[in-house]
């Protein structure tokens, strides 16, 4: 499942006394879990490009050749994410546009990826930070998820997109990842409480370390505002981040250890 979040965070909650303002506006609990997250990074930005144009290159298989420029097009989707102004009137000196994805539709597209400036361009992305993958149990259901943080576009919300699928159990889809040449490279436990109100989902999440927040999701700004509202919060109250920038804004890291336990 691929779906598209948009999201925001209450910080500093009083989580006793914030249930109970939601209980008596109406809100149901739809559930109260402990949660249980692995994290896991890609493979190297870098490292994906160069196995890619090496496959572009072969030149005796027309599947293997098509297979890899799509391979191509969704690396460049997940690099023209990352770049900075900077990066984009760096990429414009190289190859005449500030955006990657282009580059696919080019006839002379080999010759681009060969071009040593355009390598060198190349060689700056690493891991990607904004994007990994998560296993997760939460109760008896256990899921893989790769989160992908786009461009915000000039807005101050953070758009994620989360392609999701349910698996057997947490041990498998680690064994999985394992298999596939992946270690993972933190967990972390979390406490989640879930309460509806007017059909919005509010998340109470509670980590290790850090006072309780709220997550408030919805399609846009304006279907955040109303909810928002209802809670006795504005925009200005909020924060749109993952967890991680959450522990950062507490002079704190969740990955200072492997392992993030109560």
């Amino acid at each position: 499942m691929k779906r598209m979040e948009l999201e925001v965070k209450i910080l500093d909650i009083k989580k006793d006394a914030f249930i109970k303002k939601i209980k008596a506006q109406g809100a149901t609990l739809k559930g109260e879990v402990h949660q249980y997250l692995y994290t896991y990074d890609l493979p190297t930005i870098y490292g994906r490009f160069i196995d890619i144009r090496e496959q572009i290159k072969d030149h005796e298989s027309d599947i293997k050749v098509e297979t890899a420029i799509e391979k191509l097009k969704l690396l460049f989707f997940e690099l023209d994410n990352l770049l900075t102004e900077k990066d984009k009137k760096q990429l414009k000196e190289i190859v005449g546009m500030n955006n990657t994805s282009s580059l696919c539709t080019k006839k002379n597209l080999l010759e681009i990826l060969k071009n040593p400036r355009f390598i060198r361009f190349m060689k700056k992305f690493h891991n990607n930070s904004k994007k990994w993958i998560r296993v997760r149990q939460t109760n008896e259901k256990a899921t893989i998820a790769v989160k992908h943080i786009l461009a915000d576009n000039g807005t101050s919300l953070q758009q994620m997109l989360e392609t999701e699928i349910e698996v057997p159990s947490i041990q498998e889809a680690n064994n999985l990842l394992e298999a596939l040449g992946f270690a993972y490279k933190s967990y972390q436990e979390k406490e989640r409480v879930t309460y509806v109100l007017d059909g919005y989902e509010l998340d109470i999440d509670t980590w290790p370390g850090i006072p309780t927040y709220v997550e408030v999701e919805g399609k846009d700004e304006k279907d955040l505002e109303i909810i928002l509202k209802k809670l006795g919060y504005t925009m200005e109250d909020t924060v749109s981040c993952t967890a991680d920038q959450v522990y950062e804004k507490y002079g704190k890291s969740m990955f200072d250890n492997r392992e993030l336990k109560f």
